[in-house]
């Protein structure tokens, strides 16, 4: 009866393999789904965030040609503040 102990574990090892490898096969031959929050078309990150500051910028010289206020982030204070047309700049609250 001793002998049949590693015997049962070896034939559980294998079923757990076997297992496995069926769900690794499955996995593979599934169709691959898209991502519903990667709405990028494949641009990667680095150009998607050139992209979005570049968009950024481009909005705000607009504001600033139609002589609207902008905003911006000052890292030297940590603050965000709203610059006017006239170069006047009111920082947020810290909070």
């Amino acid at each position: 009866m001793a002998d049949d102990a590693p015997d049962k574990k070896q034939e559980a090892r294998k079923s757990i393999l076997e297992d496995f490898r069926k769900a690794l096969s499955e996995q593979e031959t599934e169709p691959k789904k898209p991502n519903e929050l990667d709405s990028t078309c494949g641009v990667g990150d680095d150009e998607f965030l050139l992209r979005f500051r570049e968009a950024v910028e481009r909005e705000n010289e607009r504001s600033k040609a139609q002589g609207l206020p902008v905003t911006g982030y000052d890292r030297e204070r940590n603050a965000s503040y709203i610059e006017y047309p006239d170069g006047r700049r009111v920082y947020g609250d810290k909070t």
